[in-house]
């Protein structure tokens, strides 16, 4: 058990919950162990100034950093891409799940299935639907909720927070990720 409850009491994880992300080194240290990662943003990342301003800049500078693929339902792919994020597929959330679910799709780029997905700007009931979807049906791919309230059926998930709290952990992540660029990009000069 995570010793965190999920952010809707009768939504339950069962007996494997997902853990809580304490730190962003957490999340580091997945992507450094990925090697197909993807990124799925639903219609909630445009709902609220604050919090698509964060998501934004989160998912631009995790494409940026890590080139990771990034898919999102249809009816906000144009807000999306005139914020400058550059989509990968646009599809209905559910059709989403079930590819992923899928062990034949190959990817939006067909070189195989996702290892590592991040998750963020869906309404909590229908994030939590995905994520048990992915959970029941996906075991081997590793689940990550980037939203403030926590989701008990993702493998990792951020802690119910308030949005001033959670802004600063996306920021902390937004450091390391730009750090870690910059790193290597200096050994690639010295080579």
């Amino acid at each position: 058990m995570s010793g965190q409850d999920s952010w809707i009491r009768a939504e339950m994880g069962g007996t494997k919950q997902a853990s809580v992300i304490t730190k962003p080194e957490i999340l580091m240290a997945l992507l450094k162990k990925a090697k197909r990662p993807l990124i799925i943003i639903g219609h909630e990342i445009i709902s609220d100034r604050v919090r698509t301003d964060i998501l934004i800049r989160m998912v631009s500078e995790f494409q940026k950093t890590k080139r990771i693929p990034i898919l999102t339902t249809s009816h906000i792919a144009g807000q999306v891409m005139e914020r400058g994020i550059r989509l990968s597929g646009v599809l209905g959330s559910m059709e989403i799940i079930d590819r992923l679910r899928d062990p034949t799709w190959n990817g939006c780029d067909g070189n195989g299935q996702y290892d590592l997905v991040f998750i963020a700007g869906f309404s909590y009931a229908l994030g939590s639907l995905l994520f048990s979807a992915l959970k029941q049906n996906a075991p081997q791919t590793k689940v990550i909720s980037l939203d403030p309230k926590y989701h008990p059926h993702a493998t990792w998930s951020y802690a119910n927070m308030k949005t001033d709290s959670w802004k600063a952990e996306i920021d902390r992540l937004i450091d390391l990720l730009h750090s870690e660029n910059t790193h290597q990009k200096m050994e690639e000069i010295h080579v």
